[in-house]
């Protein structure tokens, strides 16, 4: 199949996959952020009004009086900074894929340039559109234009263009990224970690605990394609170490089936209690209604993030009742649920104010995660913005949370999250459950984080070997 001939179901599915791994959506439809007039909506403008974000403290801000700026780097003047964010909402097939990165993007870079900019220095955003199939000459063209980094994208097909961004030393704080290649790769910073030799757990842990035996009759149902084929193959990794039985194994045809009702059947003969899920929103959905349909209840149904998606609720009606999703982040959805957390109620102030009608969904706030930790790293970078200061800043912390967007993960080691929260499809509602949190809404447990031990690939290395004792974009490329 040739890759600029992708069907949209395809790219969907593909995305999903992404989201299980790094907690991603493609947003497949928009929240609108109603205009706040409550006293958290005041304190959250007072927030943004200061370069503020979260219990981030300025994020962005004028020149210090004493601080002298000059040309320091590639795309760094006296005066701006030009960045680059990457997404796929030109795919002709599925047009707006992923365009909630560029909604975060233009948000983000709106407020910060109010406020001041960087130390004075401006943001040049320069939106690329790699339309699914042209992300190689998308990262051809960053390099050529002088990029300072790629922030807050991902690319569904972003195993092509790792050599080309390594060759010209082009760092990424990636807002997903999708293969090992890319995963994997050197001068690669992210913020939630999609590390492909890691699978959290957390959820099939807490699910055996919540329905004892379930998982003795676990069916597994996924997309007939290779990057979902291998993210069910991670799952049954970790659900053989947690002592689990896979009683059905199916496969489905991406481009959706005529009738969902043979794979009801089949689950329903086979005894499944517990279902795990690998795929994208409105086919869970029309699974579960056929399993309805043929008058069988699962124990529970656990899907990936991008089911955290309103149109999921829409498409399955009561039949999804019971579908289990783990998340990172602090609910966003619903604006008066949002409202609990000053960095999520920030976040959809940011979309109202500097992007009205934007994409609120999970890839825009992950995004914006990658916004805020470029930021800070080029902020304590001071007068001298250099490739090798910033990335060495943005891969510097260990407990990292985006101002309280999200669970706090180990960017220096690139390592998943032990943190996780626990979403319940209940009534038309998403309903976070008591995982026995022991911080915020979030369990923290590193033993729910199991090293996989096949063979998912390797990452792009950068072309001079003296990157190797030395890491930093400056001895990636040959010079």
């Amino acid at each position: 199949m040739q890759r600029s001939r992708w069907p949209a179901a395809l790219a969907v599915a593909v995305v999903a996959v992404v989201v299980g791994a790094s907690c991603g959506r493609s947003g497949s439809s928009a929240s609108k952020s109603p205009t706040s007039t409550s006293s958290t909506g005041a304190v959250a403008r007072s927030r943004l009004d200061a370069g503020d974000f979260g219990d981030l403290k300025k994020v962005c801000g004028p020149k210090p009086a004493a601080m002298k700026l000059t040309a320091s780097d590639t795309g760094v003047t006296d005066h701006s900074i030009q960045v680059s964010t990457v997404a796929d909402p030109g795919f002709a097939g599925r047009p707006g894929l992923n365009q909630e990165f560029f909604d975060t993007a233009e948000a983000f870079t709106k407020w910060c340039n109010s406020r001041g900019g960087i130390n004075g220095r401006t943001i040049d955003l320069k939106l690329r559109d790699a339309k699914l199939s042209e992300y190689q000459q998308r990262v051809i063209e960053a390099c050529a234009e002088h990029d300072f980094m790629m922030v807050g994208g991902g690319a569904v097909l972003d195993d092509g263009g790792q050599k080309e961004r390594l060759a010209c030393g082009l760092p990424t704080v990636a807002g997903f990224v999708v293969t090992t290649k890319a995963a994997a790769a050197d001068l690669t910073a992210q913020p939630i970690p999609n590390n492909p030799f890691e699978a959290v757990g957390g959820e099939f842990v807490a699910l055996k605990a919540m329905f004892p035996g379930s998982e003795k009759s676990v069916g597994v149902l996924s997309a007939d394609i290779p990057t979902t084929q291998i993210e069910a193959k991670k799952y049954g990794e970790v659900m053989k170490s947690l002592g689990f039985t896979t009683v059905y194994d199916g496969t489905y045809n991406t481009l959706g089936e005529s009738t969902w009702r043979p794979f009801a059947e089949a689950i329903k003969n086979a005894g499944v209690k517990g279902l795990v899920y690998v795929g994208e929103p409105v086919n869970l959905a029309k699974v579960m209604q056929a399993l309805a349909e043929v008058g069988y209840k699962l124990e529970w149904a656990r899907a990936d993030v991008n089911h955290y998606d309103q149109q999921y609720l829409v498409e399955g009606g009561t039949a999804v009742d019971g579908t289990y999703i783990r998340s990172s982040f602090y609910p966003f959805l619903d604006p008066k649920q949002a409202e609990r957390n000053p960095a999520t109620h920030d976040y959809r102030q940011l979309m109202e104010q500097f992007k009205p009608g934007g994409k609120i969904a999970y890839l825009g706030v992950q995004g914006l995660s990658s916004w805020l930790l470029f930021a800070t790293a080029a902020r304590d970078c001071g007068a001298r913005v250099t490739r090798d200061c910033v990335y060495a800043k943005a891969k510097a912390p260990t407990h990292w949370t985006g101002g309280g967007l999200h669970a706090p993960s180990d960017v220096a080691a690139n390592s998943t999250s032990t943190c996780f929260a626990l979403l319940k499809t209940v009534g038309g509602a998403f309903v976070l459950q008591d995982v026995k949190a022991n911080e915020g809404i979030y369990r923290c447990d590193p033993s729910t984080v199991f090293k996989l031990t096949g063979d998912y690939g390797t990452g792009e290395k950068c072309p001079n070997p003296a990157y190797a004792t030395d890491p930093k974009p400056s001895k990636c490329a040959p010079r």
